[in-house]
């Protein structure tokens, strides 16, 4: 178990709503700006509202949590005695607005030009993107390595190495290198233990924080001029958008009831026949699905979602559905114990410290190893609001472990026990929007949810092998439509390192040429072999961090290398992060329903979210 740390208390003010960090006058007061809109901020002061908790302080009883929960016609997806155990354990971030710590008056009169706009409107200031408060929205990528490992170890930007690369990521993915396609046995060859649904986790998590939507992969292109689309925080803005004041499209206000009830828009299924999860262990147990797709727009089935990557396939789409529902079910839970601050607010903060607490206690820990997570809690040293440029050796080479994880063929469900990886990427494209009823997923199988499904779908190893539907994207032609091709160039124009100098400026004993070739083709040795061996001495870092996986972990986590690259870039984001759970006043503890008390992890986070029944 991670030790969280407990923040200086001068830069973890009591609060809920996002806070820009502390800093000296020097560096965030404007004093034109600050004469310019201090008497609207005072009016914005006064006019907003901040949680104040329960009406009643007392322990909540189930006789009263049945009557509200009839009262309000909720249907919850637990328990009332969960409910109820989930209910008195929360701890709203109450403070009289009189109380506010300076810095967070400072930040709202430092606010920058394209937010100072904002002054004066009658939101609640913490409906806001926390980046978009504190940030001048400049975020960038960058390295993580210095220059001068970079200029020593990175491979030459030109035709031969351009060549080689494409020659390299075709044989990744060849017909017949995964030995065993079909099993979902972790005692087979190729089959890791890490349920599938990580894989697409995993994608989610990655459309949190990176968007690179400028670079090109046909010039040499210094990676600290590239923008990142998405702020550099685990703070679900794929999910939120930019909140309900400035994306009131994505969700649903109340009619009745508590004003700030405020829940996600859900999608309807096009209905076909029954899908999804299952009642009864078996086909008739599922039943014909009406709402589990994203919210789409009318006349082009366009999803209406935080981030248009999360409906690249199937399994992701309806991942970011289970977590639309995962919000609503935390208002309910809230509506339902008569929750007396902004709902919104409080709902938004719970989802996004269990989100954050099972990215780092259970994804990470799955990939990097218990071991390199909790030396990178104790090591790295992000203090709040720390300049951060996101890397792209985690960007563009570790974090693409989740590529080699990719199966040829999943089982959605009772219906479709193979789905193969085109029709996943098909069944959420037109004419079949939106998703069909029977191609609803039953993440019982894809996660480890203790609902028995006849089959529970494992990731590919993480090796060097790549599923061969990779080899023909939607989109692409050619070389380009070759998965591993374009990871591959992409790390040559941006100038990354090579595996082996990012080893030794960890201090890391780089692997061995007799480690890279061990179990890899003729053909593909070859390549590695030709032009004097640049490949094999100057490896490129994703080639390098999948086969030191492979031959190190065994292919179910990342190897030395990977995984401290992977686990250092989340532990500083969330540590600069004031609102993190890292950052939480006296320390974070999950209060949802959970199969371990204490604990909290995506299968149970798709649980409370109501997506593993019918």
């Amino acid at each position: 178990m991670v030790t969280k740390k407990k923040a200086p208390a001068k830069q973890t003010p009591k609060r809920l709503g996002a806070t820009k960090p502390t800093k000296r006058k020097a560096e965030t007061r404007n004093p034109a700006a600050t004469s310019e809109i201090a008497e609207p901020v005072r009016e914005f002061l006064k006019k907003t509202s901040i949680p104040k908790g329960f009406v009643n302080p007392n322990p909540i009883v189930l006789s009263e949590l049945r009557k509200r929960v009839t009262e309000t016609n909720l249907r919850p997806t637990v328990s009332l005695e969960q409910l109820l155990a989930s209910a008195n354990r929360i701890k709203p971030a109450d403070l009289p607005m009189e109380k506010l710590p300076e810095d967070v008056k400072e930040s709202i009169l430092a606010l920058k030009p394209g937010i100072r706009r904002f002054h004066g409107v009658k939101i609640p200031l913490y409906w806001f993107p926390f980046p978009w408060l504190s940030s001048a929205c400049a975020d960038r990528f960058g390295y993580m390595s210095s220059a001068a490992t970079r200029a020593a170890t990175k491979l030459p930007f030109n035709f031969t190495t351009q060549e080689l690369l494409g020659q390299l990521g075709n044989m990744m993915g060849d017909p017949g290198r995964d030995p065993n396609p079909a099993s979902h046995n972790p005692a087979d060859a190729g089959v890791s233990s890490i349920p599938a649904g990580f894989t697409y986790f995993g994608q989610f998590v990655d459309h949190d924080i990176t968007f690179d939507v400028s670079s090109t992969l046909g010039a040499a292109t210094d990676a600290n001029t590239i923008s990142n689309m998405r702020s550099p925080a685990l703070d679900l803005e794929s999910v939120y958008g930019r909140g309900p004041g400035l994306d009131p499209f994505l969700y649903v206000f109340p009619t009745c009831g508590p004003a700030t009830a405020i829940k996600l828009h859900r999608g309807s299924n096009t209905p076909i026949g029954p899908g999804g999860p299952s009642n009864n262990g078996g086909k008739s147990g599922m039943v014909q699905q009406t709402s589990w797709d994203v919210p789409r727009m009318q006349g082009t089935n366009t999803a209406a979602i935080g981030d248009p990557r999360n409906d690249e396939n199937l399994i992701i789409v309806q991942f970011q559905h289970a977590m639309l529902c995962f919000h609503n079910a935390v208002v309910d839970l809230l509506v339902a114990v008569a929750f007396a601050g902004d709902i919104f607010a409080e709902a938004k903060r719970i989802v996004t410290h269990h989100y954050q607490w099972a990215v780092v206690h259970d994804f990470l820990k799955r990939i990097c190893g218990v071991a390199t997570v909790n030396n990178a809690m104790a090591s790295v040293s992000a203090p709040i609001g720390s300049s951060f440029r996101m890397p792209v050796e985690f960007a563009v080479a570790a974090y693409r472990f989740g590529h080699s994880m990719i199966r040829d063929a999943y089982w959605v469900n009772f219906n479709f026990p193979e789905a193969t990886l085109e029709k996943v990427f098909e069944f959420n494209r037109d004419p079949r929007l939106p998703v069909f009823s029977t191609w609803v997923v039953d993440f019982n199988a894809f996660f480890d949810t203790g609902v028995p499904v006849p089959v529970h779908n494992k990731a590919r190893k993480i090796d060097s092998f790549m599923a061969n539907g990779l080899e023909s994207l939607p989109g692409f032609s050619g070389m380009m439509a070759i998965l591993a091709t374009r990871n591959l160039r992409r790390a040559l124009a941006l100038g990354l390192p090579s595996g082996q100098g990012m080893a030794n400026s960890f201090g890391i004993a780089p692997m061995t040429a007799a480690q890279l070739t061990s179990g890899v083709p003729v053909a593909e040795t070859a390549v590695l072999n030709s032009s004097g061996g640049l490949l094999l001495n100057k490896t490129p870092l994703w080639y390098y961090v999948l086969r030191e996986a492979s031959v190190l972990a065994g292919g179910n986590q990342l190897g030395p290398v990977g995984g401290r690259i992977v686990a250092e870039t989340f532990v500083r984001i969330l540590k600069r992060d004031a609102s993190s759970y890292l950052n939480v006043a006296g320390g974070f503890t999950p209060i949802l329903p959970s199969s371990m008390p204490g604990d909290f992890t995506v299968a149970d986070l798709v649980a409370f979210a109501g997506v593993t029944q019918p």
